[in-house]
């Protein structure tokens, strides 16, 4: 509990803009007192009345004044224990009006709680004087506990929005590479948790739903939750339930923080829900382009396939094709020479047609090796092919 100095007041100090305005309470179990000391505070305070402690505490519950004029001696219950019950529950300042103030009634009126004492009759000026001072305190020093509070209020807020940028960055940073929706809801699922809530999610695709809880398989109840959601509009609360809808992503939280003491925090969840949907949503366009690129590239890798081994056949064919081409040639010149006997040539026509032959045959496979080395162009398409189908895998495993 706060403690409150006595007021030391000096000559400079007016007291006109000190205690303008607030409510005194007077307890006095003396009649003709109460009624002095409200006659002298009512110039500044609205002042209501107590003739004892116990009505000084109902009153105080209901409604706490600004500061109480105590007295201590008083049936039933003292000023002093009056004092103690007042600061389970309040700061404001007390202060006590004794008709004795010796040191032993100040000493015990500051162990209950009181700011200050005064000895009976008061003075006028300075009655008003340390009641006004004490008003302007207790008022500074409760508008000073609202900054901080406030202040402390914004802190906690930075912090956790600087947080939940974070749960979202990573989101990003983590889903970009996703090769299907299990994982990008699984992604997804992870930054909801990270953000404190409980969900269930939808992912929509060309190929059906992806769905996913934070307890394992969705139940068909969910499933259908999820299925009627998506007409709920973008955004659809219900007390702790939120639905975030966008055209491919649905959210439904659980567990919101009440807005009517929460208020900040559950802004802050929404618009970081509702970016988390939107990022899904862009995302499960990425998927779409990956999984089309992958099976382009699976396309690709079986067309190059394809094309190498006909290409390998037609290789094939084409080596055996110039080892028959020589043989048929060589059997040719053989058959000629095994000619020569029955058609009466002689030696120098022989020598001639020997010579034309070998001469032509000789032309013959130059022209079959005119378009260039063959096995070296071909093993460099092979080799471009093959380079192909290493691409092409790197871009479905990619």
């Amino acid at each position: 509990m706060r403690r409150y100095a006595p007021v030391q007041l000096s000559d400079e100090d007016s007291g006109e803009h000190l205690g303008r305005g607030g409510r005194v309470m007077v307890v006095d179990d003396d009649h003709a007192t109460r009624a002095l000391h409200r006659a002298i505070l009512a110039a500044r305070f609205d002042v209501v009345t107590a003739g004892s402690g116990e009505e000084a505490l109902e009153q105080c519950r209901i409604h706490t004044p600004d500061l109480v004029v105590l007295d201590v001696p008083m049936p039933a219950m003292t000023g002093f224990e009056t004092c103690r019950r007042l600061r389970e529950f309040t700061s404001i300042p007390i202060i006590f009006v004794t008709g004795a103030a010796s040191l032993d009634e100040s000493l015990e009126a500051f162990d209950a709680g009181g700011n200050d004492i005064l000895r009976k009759p008061v003075t006028p000026d300075i009655f008003l004087r340390k009641v006004g001072v004490l008003i302007h305190q207790y008022k500074a020093a409760a508008s000073l506990a609202e900054e901080k509070q406030a202040l402390e209020r914004m802190a906690m807020g930075f912090l956790s929005s600087v947080s939940q940028n974070g749960v979202l960055l990573n989101f990003m940073r983590g889903s970009v590479a996703c090769q299907d929706y299990h994982e990008l809801a699984d992604h997804l699922l992870t930054a909801t948790r990270e953000l404190g809530l409980e969900c269930c999610l939808m992912i929509r695709h060309q190929g059906g739903t992806v769905t996913a809880t934070d307890g394992g398989e969705p139940s068909p109840i969910e499933i259908s939750i999820l299925n009627n959601a998506a007409g709920m509009g973008r955004l659809f609360q219900f007390k702790t339930r939120l639905v975030v809808n966008y055209d491919r992503v649905s959210i439904i939280v659980s567990n919101m923080p009440d807005e009517t003491t929460q208020t900040e925090r559950a802004g802050i969840l929404r618009d970081s829900l509702a970016i988390l949907a939107e990022t899904a949503e862009a995302l499960a366009i990425n998927v779409d382009i990956r999984q089309a690129a992958s099976k382009r590239a699976e396309q690709l890798q079986i067309a190059l396939g394809e094309a190498e081994s006909v290409l390998m056949s037609l290789g094939e064919q084409h080596r055996v094709m110039m080892v028959d081409t020589r043989l048929l040639l060589q059997e040719l010149a053989e058959a000629i020479e095994k000619s020569y006997t029955w058609l009466d040539t002689t030696q120098a026509q022989e020598a001639a047609i020997s010579a034309t032959l070998d001469e032509s045959i000789k032309r013959i496979l130059g022209r079959l090796h005119s378009g260039g080395n063959f096995d070296e162009q071909f093993s460099q398409v092979i080799s471009a092919l093959k380079a192909g189908q290493i691409q092409s895998a790197r871009m479905i495993k990619d």
